[in-house]
Protein backbone atom coordinates (compact mmCIF):
# COMPACT_ATOMS: atom_id res chain seq x y z
CA UNK A 1 0.00 0.00 0.00
CA UNK A 2 1.36 3.31 -1.04
CA UNK A 3 1.75 6.10 1.60
CA UNK A 4 -0.49 9.33 1.28
CA UNK A 5 0.23 12.69 2.11
CA UNK A 6 -1.72 14.04 4.90
CA UNK A 7 -4.23 17.60 4.33
CA UNK A 8 -6.38 17.41 6.80
CA UNK A 9 -7.70 20.94 6.78
CA UNK A 10 -6.68 22.12 3.06
CA UNK A 11 -10.32 23.84 2.45
CA UNK A 12 -9.30 25.74 5.73
CA UNK A 13 -7.87 29.00 3.93
CA UNK A 14 -10.07 29.20 1.01
CA UNK A 15 -12.36 32.68 1.13
CA UNK A 16 -15.86 31.75 2.43
CA UNK A 17 -17.63 33.12 -0.45
CA UNK A 18 -15.99 30.54 -2.88
CA UNK A 19 -18.95 28.61 -4.63
CA UNK A 20 -18.88 25.05 -3.79
CA UNK A 21 -18.93 24.32 -8.15
CA UNK A 22 -16.16 26.44 -8.15
CA UNK A 23 -13.96 23.85 -6.22
CA UNK A 24 -11.31 21.36 -7.06
CA UNK A 25 -11.95 18.52 -5.34
CA UNK A 26 -9.94 14.72 -4.70
CA UNK A 27 -12.68 12.00 -4.54
CA UNK A 28 -12.63 8.45 -4.52
CA UNK A 29 -14.64 6.05 -6.68
CA UNK A 30 -16.56 3.42 -4.59
CA UNK A 31 -15.17 4.58 -1.39
CA UNK A 32 -16.43 2.02 1.12
CA UNK A 33 -14.69 -0.90 -1.17
CA UNK A 34 -11.49 -1.60 1.24
CA UNK A 35 -10.48 -4.77 2.26
CA UNK A 36 -12.16 -7.16 0.26
CA UNK A 37 -11.53 -10.94 -0.39
CA UNK A 38 -9.03 -11.60 -2.47
CA UNK A 39 -8.93 -7.75 -3.51
CA UNK A 40 -12.23 -8.40 -5.28
CA UNK A 41 -14.02 -5.88 -5.65
CA UNK A 42 -11.88 -3.69 -3.86
CA UNK A 43 -11.18 -0.22 -5.80
CA UNK A 44 -9.42 1.75 -1.85
CA UNK A 45 -6.54 0.54 -0.19
CA UNK A 46 -6.40 3.29 2.53
CA UNK A 47 -9.72 3.12 5.05
CA UNK A 48 -12.44 5.89 4.84
CA UNK A 49 -10.85 7.72 7.91
CA UNK A 50 -7.75 7.37 6.28
CA UNK A 51 -8.74 8.99 2.99
CA UNK A 52 -10.79 12.17 4.80
CA UNK A 53 -7.07 12.92 6.15
CA UNK A 54 -4.91 12.56 2.72
CA UNK A 55 -7.54 15.62 1.59
CA UNK A 56 -10.36 13.22 0.01
CA UNK A 57 -13.30 15.19 0.07
CA UNK A 58 -15.68 14.05 -2.73
CA UNK A 59 -17.08 10.15 -1.32
CA UNK A 60 -18.64 7.98 -3.61
CA UNK A 61 -21.22 5.40 -1.97
CA UNK A 62 -22.87 2.61 -2.70
CA UNK A 63 -25.28 1.08 -0.76
CA UNK A 64 -27.74 -1.85 -0.41
CA UNK A 65 -30.50 -2.36 1.74
CA UNK A 66 -30.85 -5.13 4.07
CA UNK A 67 -33.22 -5.81 6.73
CA UNK A 68 -32.02 -3.67 10.05
CA UNK A 69 -29.22 -1.46 7.54
CA UNK A 70 -27.79 -0.23 4.74
CA UNK A 71 -24.73 -1.76 3.40
CA UNK A 72 -21.73 -0.72 1.95
CA UNK A 73 -21.69 -2.93 -1.43
CA UNK A 74 -19.74 -2.67 -5.00
CA UNK A 75 -22.72 -4.67 -7.19
CA UNK A 76 -23.29 -7.86 -5.34
CA UNK A 77 -19.92 -7.48 -3.00
CA UNK A 78 -21.29 -6.83 0.32
CA UNK A 79 -18.01 -4.94 2.15
CA UNK A 80 -18.87 -5.72 5.10
CA UNK A 81 -19.38 -2.27 6.26
CA UNK A 82 -22.63 -0.47 7.64
CA UNK A 83 -24.03 3.50 6.14
CA UNK A 84 -23.96 4.45 9.84
CA UNK A 85 -20.20 3.19 10.01
CA UNK A 86 -19.66 5.61 7.13
CA UNK A 87 -21.62 8.78 9.12
CA UNK A 88 -19.23 8.16 12.37
CA UNK A 89 -15.93 8.58 10.49
CA UNK A 90 -17.30 11.30 8.60
CA UNK A 91 -18.52 12.97 12.02
CA UNK A 92 -15.29 12.65 13.55
CA UNK A 93 -13.51 14.32 10.95
CA UNK A 94 -15.41 16.86 10.56
CA UNK A 95 -15.57 17.72 14.31
CA UNK A 96 -11.49 17.40 14.34
CA UNK A 97 -11.93 19.91 11.42
CA UNK A 98 -14.44 22.14 11.04
CA UNK A 99 -13.15 24.09 8.11
CA UNK A 100 -13.97 21.26 5.66
CA UNK A 101 -16.87 20.26 4.05
CA UNK A 102 -17.81 16.30 2.99
CA UNK A 103 -19.50 16.03 -0.54
CA UNK A 104 -21.08 12.32 -0.19
CA UNK A 105 -22.58 10.69 -3.35
CA UNK A 106 -25.32 7.91 -2.43
CA UNK A 107 -26.43 5.37 -4.74
CA UNK A 108 -28.78 2.87 -4.39
CA UNK A 109 -27.08 -0.95 -5.21
CA UNK A 110 -30.54 -2.62 -5.32
CA UNK A 111 -32.58 -4.72 -5.16
CA UNK A 112 -32.37 -4.23 -9.17
CA UNK A 113 -35.59 -5.34 -11.47
CA UNK A 114 -38.67 -7.61 -11.15
CA UNK A 115 -38.20 -9.66 -14.36
CA UNK A 116 -36.10 -12.91 -13.93
CA UNK A 117 -35.92 -13.25 -17.26
CA UNK A 118 -33.96 -9.85 -18.22
CA UNK A 119 -31.93 -10.33 -14.75
CA UNK A 120 -27.83 -10.64 -15.05
CA UNK A 121 -26.07 -13.29 -13.15
CA UNK A 122 -25.04 -10.64 -10.66
CA UNK A 123 -28.69 -9.46 -10.81
CA UNK A 124 -29.98 -13.00 -9.37
CA UNK A 125 -27.33 -12.55 -6.89
CA UNK A 126 -28.11 -9.63 -5.64
CA UNK A 127 -31.79 -10.14 -5.33
CA UNK A 128 -31.10 -13.58 -3.07
CA UNK A 129 -28.64 -11.38 -1.21
CA UNK A 130 -30.71 -8.20 -0.32
CA UNK A 131 -34.22 -8.30 1.54
CA UNK A 132 -36.60 -5.39 1.80
CA UNK A 133 -36.38 -4.07 4.77
CA UNK A 134 -40.17 -3.65 6.91
CA UNK A 135 -41.24 -0.88 8.94
CA UNK A 136 -42.29 -1.54 12.42
CA UNK A 137 -45.96 -2.28 10.80
CA UNK A 138 -44.75 -4.27 8.36
CA UNK A 139 -44.52 -1.72 5.35
CA UNK A 140 -42.10 -2.15 3.08
CA UNK A 141 -39.34 1.07 3.64
CA UNK A 142 -38.32 2.33 0.75
CA UNK A 143 -34.58 3.15 0.17
CA UNK A 144 -35.17 6.58 1.18
CA UNK A 145 -37.00 5.56 4.38
CA UNK A 146 -34.32 3.26 5.61
CA UNK A 147 -31.35 6.07 4.58
CA UNK A 148 -33.25 8.45 6.58
CA UNK A 149 -34.15 6.52 9.50
CA UNK A 150 -30.65 5.21 10.01
CA UNK A 151 -29.45 9.31 9.66
CA UNK A 152 -31.60 9.80 12.12
CA UNK A 153 -30.18 7.26 14.96
CA UNK A 154 -26.73 8.61 13.92
CA UNK A 155 -27.14 11.92 13.67
CA UNK A 156 -30.36 13.28 15.34
CA UNK A 157 -31.39 16.86 15.98
CA UNK A 158 -27.23 17.40 14.70
CA UNK A 159 -26.99 19.08 11.92
CA UNK A 160 -24.29 16.89 10.59
CA UNK A 161 -25.91 17.56 6.78
CA UNK A 162 -26.29 20.68 5.13
CA UNK A 163 -28.99 19.60 2.58
CA UNK A 164 -30.71 16.51 3.82
CA UNK A 165 -33.72 16.53 6.83
CA UNK A 166 -33.05 12.94 8.37
CA UNK A 167 -36.70 12.14 10.48
CA UNK A 168 -37.51 9.22 12.83
CA UNK A 169 -39.06 6.14 11.10
CA UNK A 170 -42.94 7.20 12.90
CA UNK A 171 -42.23 10.80 12.46
CA UNK A 172 -41.12 13.41 14.35
CA UNK A 173 -39.57 16.72 14.51
CA UNK A 174 -37.86 17.61 10.90
CA UNK A 175 -35.16 20.24 10.62
CA UNK A 176 -35.71 22.72 7.77
CA UNK A 177 -33.25 21.94 4.90
CA UNK A 178 -31.32 23.96 2.05
CA UNK A 179 -31.25 23.03 -1.15
CA UNK A 180 -27.46 22.99 -2.38
CA UNK A 181 -27.14 25.54 -5.54
CA UNK A 182 -24.66 26.74 -7.72
CA UNK A 183 -24.78 30.01 -5.38
CA UNK A 184 -23.95 28.15 -2.60
CA UNK A 185 -20.51 29.00 -0.66
CA UNK A 186 -18.04 27.15 1.19
CA UNK A 187 -18.61 28.96 4.31
CA UNK A 188 -22.24 27.71 4.08
CA UNK A 189 -21.34 24.00 4.06
CA UNK A 190 -18.43 23.58 6.59
CA UNK A 191 -17.80 21.37 9.00
CA UNK A 192 -21.36 19.52 6.99
CA UNK A 193 -21.69 16.73 4.68
CA UNK A 194 -23.37 17.98 1.20
CA UNK A 195 -25.42 15.10 -0.02
CA UNK A 196 -25.72 14.43 -3.55
CA UNK A 197 -28.03 12.19 -4.56
CA UNK A 198 -27.92 8.93 -6.99
CA UNK A 199 -31.66 6.99 -5.76
CA UNK A 200 -35.11 8.13 -5.82
CA UNK A 201 -35.87 10.49 -3.37
CA UNK A 202 -38.27 13.42 -2.43
CA UNK A 203 -36.61 17.36 -2.90
CA UNK A 204 -35.56 17.72 0.97
CA UNK A 205 -33.03 14.39 -0.02
CA UNK A 206 -29.79 16.53 -1.13
CA UNK A 207 -28.85 16.93 -4.90
CA UNK A 208 -31.07 15.17 -6.69
CA UNK A 209 -28.27 13.12 -9.37
CA UNK A 210 -30.71 10.79 -10.60
CA UNK A 211 -30.06 11.72 -13.97
CA UNK A 212 -26.95 9.69 -14.16
CA UNK A 213 -26.49 7.80 -17.96
CA UNK A 214 -24.92 4.52 -17.90
CA UNK A 215 -21.00 4.25 -19.05
CA UNK A 216 -21.76 7.95 -20.56
CA UNK A 217 -20.31 11.54 -20.48
CA UNK A 218 -23.38 13.65 -20.02
CA UNK A 219 -24.65 17.20 -19.36
CA UNK A 220 -27.94 17.57 -17.13
CA UNK A 221 -30.37 19.93 -18.27
CA UNK A 222 -31.95 21.10 -14.90
CA UNK A 223 -29.68 23.58 -12.83
CA UNK A 224 -27.10 23.49 -10.99
CA UNK A 225 -26.29 21.39 -14.11
CA UNK A 226 -24.07 18.42 -13.41
CA UNK A 227 -21.32 17.63 -16.23
CA UNK A 228 -20.24 14.30 -16.23
CA UNK A 229 -17.27 11.79 -17.28
CA UNK A 230 -17.98 8.45 -16.08
CA UNK A 231 -17.63 6.17 -19.17
CA UNK A 232 -15.86 2.72 -17.69
CA UNK A 233 -16.31 0.25 -20.38
CA UNK A 234 -14.68 -0.65 -23.47
CA UNK A 235 -11.76 2.06 -23.25
CA UNK A 236 -8.13 1.27 -23.72
CA UNK A 237 -5.97 3.29 -21.00
CA UNK A 238 -4.95 5.54 -24.47
CA UNK A 239 -8.85 6.64 -25.30
CA UNK A 240 -9.51 6.42 -21.08
CA UNK A 241 -6.49 9.01 -20.30
CA UNK A 242 -7.53 11.37 -23.39
CA UNK A 243 -11.47 11.54 -22.62
CA UNK A 244 -10.38 12.28 -18.53
CA UNK A 245 -8.01 15.26 -20.21
CA UNK A 246 -11.05 16.27 -22.44
CA UNK A 247 -13.35 16.53 -19.90
CA UNK A 248 -11.11 18.35 -17.05
CA UNK A 249 -10.13 20.73 -20.24
CA UNK A 250 -13.60 21.42 -20.50
CA UNK A 251 -13.97 22.24 -16.94
CA UNK A 252 -11.43 24.66 -16.53
CA UNK A 253 -12.90 26.70 -19.77
CA UNK A 254 -16.34 26.21 -18.61
CA UNK A 255 -18.95 28.14 -15.86
CA UNK A 256 -18.18 27.86 -12.36
CA UNK A 257 -21.76 27.32 -11.81
CA UNK A 258 -21.63 23.94 -13.03
CA UNK A 259 -20.69 20.80 -10.95
CA UNK A 260 -18.48 19.07 -13.19
CA UNK A 261 -17.34 15.64 -11.80
CA UNK A 262 -14.72 12.99 -13.81
CA UNK A 263 -14.13 9.75 -12.99
CA UNK A 264 -10.85 8.42 -13.82
CA UNK A 265 -11.82 4.85 -12.68
CA UNK A 266 -12.46 2.17 -15.26
CA UNK A 267 -13.15 -1.43 -15.71
CA UNK A 268 -11.35 -3.30 -18.45
CA UNK A 269 -8.71 -4.55 -15.68
CA UNK A 270 -8.89 -4.63 -12.37
CA UNK A 271 -8.94 -1.39 -10.39
CA UNK A 272 -5.76 -2.14 -9.22
CA UNK A 273 -3.94 -1.92 -12.35
CA UNK A 274 -5.76 0.63 -14.08
CA UNK A 275 -4.81 3.16 -11.22
CA UNK A 276 -1.26 1.86 -12.10
CA UNK A 277 -1.41 3.00 -15.49
CA UNK A 278 -3.72 5.93 -15.29
CA UNK A 279 -2.90 7.62 -12.09
CA UNK A 280 0.69 8.30 -13.01
CA UNK A 281 -0.59 10.46 -16.28
CA UNK A 282 -3.14 11.82 -14.46
CA UNK A 283 -1.22 13.63 -11.84
CA UNK A 284 1.51 14.25 -14.28
CA UNK A 285 -1.15 16.27 -16.37
CA UNK A 286 -2.63 18.11 -13.74
CA UNK A 287 1.15 18.86 -12.36
CA UNK A 288 1.43 21.21 -15.68
CA UNK A 289 0.43 24.78 -16.26
CA UNK A 290 -2.30 26.72 -16.99
CA UNK A 291 -4.07 25.87 -13.49
CA UNK A 292 -8.18 26.61 -13.12
CA UNK A 293 -11.25 24.91 -11.90
CA UNK A 294 -11.02 21.39 -12.30
CA UNK A 295 -14.08 20.13 -10.51
CA UNK A 296 -14.26 16.78 -8.75
CA UNK A 297 -12.03 14.19 -10.06
CA UNK A 298 -12.93 10.49 -8.73
CA UNK A 299 -10.27 8.32 -8.62
CA UNK A 300 -9.03 4.21 -7.79
CA UNK A 301 -6.27 4.06 -5.60
CA UNK A 302 -5.50 7.73 -5.34
CA UNK A 303 -2.77 7.23 -3.00
CA UNK A 304 -0.36 6.30 -5.64
CA UNK A 305 1.69 8.18 -6.98
CA UNK A 306 1.61 9.97 -3.21
CA UNK A 307 1.08 13.75 -5.13
CA UNK A 308 -1.76 12.85 -6.88
CA UNK A 309 -4.05 14.26 -4.49
CA UNK A 310 -1.71 17.10 -3.93
CA UNK A 311 -2.20 17.88 -7.52
CA UNK A 312 -5.83 18.41 -7.44
CA UNK A 313 -5.72 20.31 -4.43
CA UNK A 314 -3.80 22.50 -5.83
CA UNK A 315 -5.96 23.50 -8.94
CA UNK A 316 -7.47 25.83 -6.31
CA UNK A 317 -4.50 27.97 -5.95
CA UNK A 318 -6.03 30.91 -8.71
CA UNK A 319 -6.37 34.42 -7.01
CA UNK A 320 -10.14 34.07 -7.61
CA UNK A 321 -10.41 31.38 -5.00
CA UNK A 322 -7.81 32.25 -2.75
CA UNK A 323 -7.34 35.80 -2.60
CA UNK A 324 -3.70 35.71 -1.99
CA UNK A 325 -3.98 33.34 1.26
CA UNK A 326 -0.48 31.60 1.81
CA UNK A 327 -0.44 28.43 0.16
CA UNK A 328 1.62 26.61 2.42
CA UNK A 329 -1.08 26.81 4.90
CA UNK A 330 -3.64 25.25 2.43
CA UNK A 331 -1.38 22.41 2.10
CA UNK A 332 -1.41 21.66 5.69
Amino acid sequence: MGEFIPHTSWMRDLPDDTPVTALSVPGTHNSGCVGSLFGFAQTQNPALSDQLDAGIRFLDIRLAQCPSNLSVHHDVVCMDKSYVGILATCSDFLEKHPSETILMSVEDEGPLGDEPDRSTPSEVLRKLSIKNAENEDGRVSSFEDTLKARTWEHVAGSPLFYNFAARRTRGGPMAAVRALTSETTLGEVRGRIVLLRRSEGSQDAGLDLTYWPDNQTFRSAAPPVHDVHDRYQGLTEEDKLELIVIHIEEAKKSDLKDLYITFSSAAEFTASDYAKAINPRLSDYLARPPRGRVGIIVMDYFENPPELVSNVIEMNQTSRLTGGASWSRLMM
